[in-house]
């Protein structure tokens, strides 16, 4: 059991990593500063840092996603719960990747948390506290990006006159070459692969110490690991998921993927210093929708599609979350 428990912890570390690693440079593809290569190696570098960084900077999400307060005591120590939790958030997050659909793994978590709690405890699950670390987050993040997003690009023109050298010169690039207009855009993408892998790490180190995955004072190896596990994903499956983000939901320059990027990367550093449940897909797709109603070239049937996958990645992933703890029981 504690062999198979270590192989669906780590499928939903590569599942995890291969839908979201390259959301930060989607805009850096999308708006044509990187190609699809140097993107996907930036991405995985700087997630890998992320990674490593997470244990000090991303600390406070281990106990948001640990069940405490969820589901009773007995239940966390149950290995077939964690098992099950476990198998029903990355196979969720593995059918939305290679049906080409981005969703948030801290979504699937949470409804897999719900799930395998709903089997083992069925009303005696804590749906309160479910709502109260993340559902809220969840729910507000993505229209947080888009505000952001739209009101930080409307006010571009007032920023410009604001003496300071960077923002002026780095941020908005009008008066700058397009070289270190690009290189603006580089490191924004890269600042939210960074936040990424701080914010997704413990959430997934969290699973792994539940089923009694023990590191004790070498627990930064965990979440290098992990680290390592969503880059070898992000290798092989992301591609499909990469193409929608980048080109099919808007069309954008430079410019506005920059601001995309600083909204993207503020929110989800801002969220894992708190501790708060938010998903880093909803946030960066959420400033391309902001990016699609600025710039007017929003594709909005490949938004639709995308709003309706999030609505479901809760329900499904309590489903299958459900089902792994009807099969594991009976075998």
């Amino acid at each position: 059991m504690d062999l198979l428990f270590f192989c669906a912890a780590a499928f939903l570390a590569l599942a995890n990593g291969a839908n979201d690693n390259f959301k930060g440079m989607a805009t850096l593809w999308g708006s044509g500063t990187l190609s699809y290569g140097k993107a996907l190696f930036l991405a995985n570098v700087m997630t890998f840092i992320g990674a490593a960084l997470a244990l000090a900077i991303g600390g406070a999400l281990l106990e948001t996603f640990s069940g405490k307060g969820v589901v009773p005591p007995d239940t966390l120590q149950n290995p077939h719960f964690a098992l099950a939790f476990a198998l029903g958030a990355g196979l969720c997050v593995f059918i939305a990747t290679v049906t080409r659909f981005p969703i948030s793994t801290t979504h699937a978590l949470l409804g897999a948390l719900a799930g395998a709690g709903f089997f083992f405890n069925g009303t005696d699950v804590q749906f309160s506290v479910l709502l109260d670390k993340g559902l809220i987050p969840l729910a507000i993040s993505p229209l947080l990006a888009v505000l952001l997003t739209w009101g930080l690009w409307r006010s571009r023109h007032h920023l410009r006159h604001i003496p300071i050298k960077w923002l002026t010169e780095s941020a908005f690039l009008s008066r700058k070459t397009d070289k270190a207009g690009d290189l603006a855009h580089i490191l924004s993408g890269s600042a939210v692969c960074l936040a990424r892998g701080i914010n997704d790490t413990p959430k997934i180190a969290s699973i792994f110490l539940l089923g009694g995955v023990m590191f004790g004072e070498h627990t930064i190896l965990l979440f290098c690991g992990i680290g390592l596990l969503m880059v070898v994903g992000s290798v092989l499956f992301s591609h499909k998921v990469a193409h929608r983000i980048s080109h099919e939901i808007t069309s954008m320059s430079h410019k506005e993927g920059l601001t995309g990027n600083l909204v993207t990367a503020g929110l989800v550093l801002a969220a894992s210093v708190f501790g708060l449940g938010v998903s880093t897909t909803h946030v960066s797709v959420g400033a391309l929708f902001g990016i699609g109603l600025m710039n007017h070239h929003a594709h909005k049937d490949k938004i639709i599609g995308i709003l309706l996958a999030w609505i479901l990645t809760l329900p499904s992933a309590f489903a299958l979350a459900y089902g792994s703890a009807l099969i594991i029981t009976g075998l």
